[in-house]
């Protein structure tokens, strides 16, 4: 059957719309309109059916019935507007959220390339914080809520598909369909003891009915550091050390004036010498597609990344595979699956502390960065500087040793760097769920995740640097870094199993009352073991010799090995009642039992309640046509935290030579840290929701909280103890704006957001 040309033109209330998407349903023949919101297509048959679709708008099936020419009016989607959004165990409509949730604009940040989805969510969120304490290739990134709410551990719980993490790094960017942060602890209380921190919840994309679609998304990137300090020249700084000897009023001649000039000064930017340019690149593919019974999705991605210090010992890569998929066995019976691996491997270099950024900020510019051939002590094998102007014979006469700032060689330590290590995670679940009751109001969900990781690091610490003439008698003649050198090797594995059931009740009776309830159990089993070694003075250090069977004597043997494990079961509920859906209640109750207290203070109990009043569906509101949403909301809720070590209530004992000796009395009245958290926040939209304004005041008193403290001396020299030893309060103020313009050819959102926190802490235990 041949078919005619079908042309026309699709508009909303405000006149045309371009990049409408039109589609013959059921073939690949479809087109986009233009910047007038015209389309034309071929061959289209007369009983066709044409799909309209646009982000924002309602997608509309127009059937053809032999016209040549049709004009379709879109319409904008309130319920999207509307949408729904997930809150722990179930979803809520936005509009009928309590808390302080904040959803993210997952579009928005899938136009950012960072290699861990957590550096997405900066500048997403008011309240939430993101750093990176060094910017290193495949180094971890620290998120706060509303910003620190203790001394000891503040890193938000992450949920991926139902299933608690405490890191995401595994995680494809291009796999994200939702993220979710619940910040107040009406939002975060179904969590329980591990929500303190906030939660993030993250859903990963899912299959579509439909034709197969096959998507890929490849983009190379250049890094470059930017915002560096501007150094000292080499005449800027021996002025400034020439003039603080003046000022110091020391004795004898000014030993920098008598170094001005000398031939084997140079004049090094450390840092210009340090960095170079980084380079990324990310390869993303996906499969997608489904009947109306089975929908799958499937991913393999690449991600790599060659840091910006010189040499290639900072890279990271990571290689991830995912397949979710969704059976409807029945009409009520529903299972599926959401399965990640992921293999990241990362050069680590050191960024913190002894760092090579410390090293290069405070290097003397006057040292050059490699010797002059002709000095006695260059080296093919080490051709780097590292004492000031050093000299094999009488280096110590006088103040030749103490001139000149110590620190290495940033350059050679990035040389000499072999530090290794890779992740091999898996990490899913399987669930089940089935309805209930005649509408379905009833559902039964059963979920069973695992979170399993492989770890391997090695690390050869290379000998180099000069010969200070220190070290033990063994190692007399070689340089003063890694003396002598050695190999540290680290194997080991962690799981994670999560089983969760949960009930769920929703109904709205006589188009007025919306009521829901949910009831669940939960039990998480954690086991971690690892076994390690170490070798030292390698006689030989090429890369075939790097391995614990070629390290030295007996003397340089280190093995060792322990593992641990805790557990937690938990029993939680939450119901919500919403009046004519502007009057709105929510409670919640968790019950936890952890196994890192004794039996006296296992449970914890953390309940919720929150309130809401949407103002703008009052009948005195009614002709307020410029205000489309008006809402106050006010909570209260107390959370918790157990992120201490394992065991931290017994006493830890060891035996050397048959000596049984206590390394760490435990503290068996060790109890729950406790948050407790009230919110009061006002949601405010105007013209049509095009301007969205929210605000947040919140306060968050922390008791009993959690710390390792040292005991006195005299008790004997034993690790610290972990206490409730202290009272942190955090108070402050969130703003969020957003205004999205869909009226237009062209269509774009403006967000922005403001925080204010202030943090007391206002009781500390210590012992002297």
């Amino acid at each position: 059957m041949y078919g005619q040309s079908v042309s026309g033109t699709v508009s909303d209330v405000n006149g045309p719309l371009p990049g409408v998407s039109v589609v013959v349903k059921g073939t690949t023949i479809g087109t986009a309109t233009d910047f007038d919101g015209q389309f034309i297509l071929d061959d289209v048959t007369d009983d066709a059916i044409l799909v309209l679709s646009y982000i924002g708008y309602s997608t509309k099936e127009v059937p053809v019935d032999g016209k040549s020419t049709i004009d379709v009016v879109l319409e904008e989607d309130l319920q999207k507007l509307d949408e729904v959004v997930l809150v722990g165990y179930s979803s809520r409509k936005k509009s009928t959220l309590t808390g302080a949730v904040s959803v993210v604009d997952v579009a928005g940040i899938q136009k950012t390339r960072v290699s861990n989805v957590s550096q997405a969510l900066q500048g997403q969120v008011a309240g939430v914080q993101v750093t990176s304490s060094s910017g290193a290739p495949g180094d971890p990134v620290q998120i706060r809520i509303r910003g620190e709410g203790t001394i000891g551990n503040n890193n938000p719980l992450y949920v991926v598909d139902g299933i608690p993490t405490r890191d995401i790094t595994f995680l494809n960017q291009g796999d994200v369909k939702n993220i979710t942060v619940l910040k107040d602890a009406a939002a975060a209380a179904i969590y329980g003891s591990r929500a303190s921190g906030g939660v993030v919840l993250v859903t990963t994309n899912s299959g579509t009915e439909g034709k197969l679609n096959v998507d890929v998304n490849y983009f190379a990137g250049i890094e470059k550091v930017s915002n560096l300090p501007d150094l000292l020249s080499a005449d800027q700084y021996i002025n400034t050390l020439e003039q603080a000897w003046n000022n110091s009023n020391r004795e004898g001649p000014n030993p920098y004036t008598a170094d001005r000039g000398r031939a084997d000064f140079a004049d090094t930017d450390w840092l210009n010498e340090l960095f170079t340019q980084g380079r990324s690149q990310n390869l993303h593919l996906t499969v997608n597609g489904g009947s109306d019974k089975v929908r799958f999705y499937t991913s393999l991605g690449y991600y790599g990344q060659d840091g910006t210090i010189i040499y290639d010992n900072d890279r990271y890569k990571r290689m991830t595979f995912r397949n979710n998929i969704e059976i409807d066995l029945t009409d009520r019976l529903k299972v599926g699956s959401n399965l990640q691996l992921s293999n990241e491997k990362q050069d680590k270099i050191a960024s913190t502390g002894e760092s090579l950024i410390r090293f290069g900020l405070l290097r003397a510019p006057v040292i050059p960065v490699y010797k002059n051939v002709a000095d006695p002590t260059y080296s093919e094998r080490d051709p780097f500087t590292d004492l000031p102007f050093f000299t094999p014979n009488d280096y110590d006469v006088g103040l030749q040793r103490s001139l000149y700032e110590f620190v290495g060689n940033p350059v050679a330590q990035a040389f000499f760097t072999d530090d290794r290590r890779s992740t091999f995670t898996t990490f899913g679940n399987v669930f089940g769920e089935y309805a209930f009751l005649k509408n379905r109001e009833l559902k039964f969900r059963t979920n069973l995740g695992v979170d399993l990781n492989f770890f391997h690091n090695k690390a050869f610490n290379e000998n180099y640097g000069d010969d200070d003439g220190g070290g033990s008698e063994l190692d007399q003649g070689l340089g003063r870094r890694n003396r002598p050198n050695g190999l540290n090797e680290e194997r080991g594995e962690a799981y994670t199993i999560t089983f969760n059931n949960t009930l769920n009740y929703e109904k709205i009776f006589n188009d007025k009352h919306d009521f829901s309830a949910l009831v669940g159990t939960e039990y998480i089993e954690n086991y971690a073991s690892s076994i390690g070694g170490s070798r030292t003075r390698y006689p030989y250090t090429s890369n075939e010799f790097r391995y614990l069977d070629y390290g030295g004597n007996e003397l340089d043997v280190r093995n060792g090995g322990s593992a641990s494990e805790w557990s937690l079961f938990s029993l939680f509920g939450s119901t919500t009642y919403v009046y004519d859906n502007k009057y709105m209640l929510t409670a919640n109750l968790r019950a936890d039992a952890s196994s890192r207290f004794s039996d006296s203070n296992r449970w914890g109990y953390f309940p919720s309640v929150s309130v809401g009043w949407k103002i703008s569906d009052e009948k005195f509101l009614y002709d307020v046509d410029w205000l489309s949403n008006l809402k106050l909301r006010a909570s209260w809720g107390e959370l918790g935290n157990q992120e201490i070590d394992n065991y931290a209530y017994l006493t830890l004992v060891s035996q050397e030579d048959g000596i049984v000796k206590i390394d760490r009395f435990g503290n068996p009245d060790l109890k729950w840290e406790s948050s407790r958290q009230s919110n009061i926040g006002l949601d405010l939209g105007l013209f049509n929701n095009k301007l969205a304004f929210y605000a947040e005041y919140f306060e968050k008193n922390t008791t009993d909280i959690l710390l390792p403290i040292g005991l006195p001396s005299v008790v004997g020299d034993v690790y610290p103890t972990i206490v409730n030893a202290g009272e942190v309060n955090n108070k402050g103020f969130e703003f969020s704006l957003n205004y999205r313009n869909n009226d237009h050819e062209v269509k774009y959102n403006i967000n922005a957001n403001l925080a204010t926190l202030k943090n007391n802490v206002f009781h500390y235990r210590f012992y002297p």
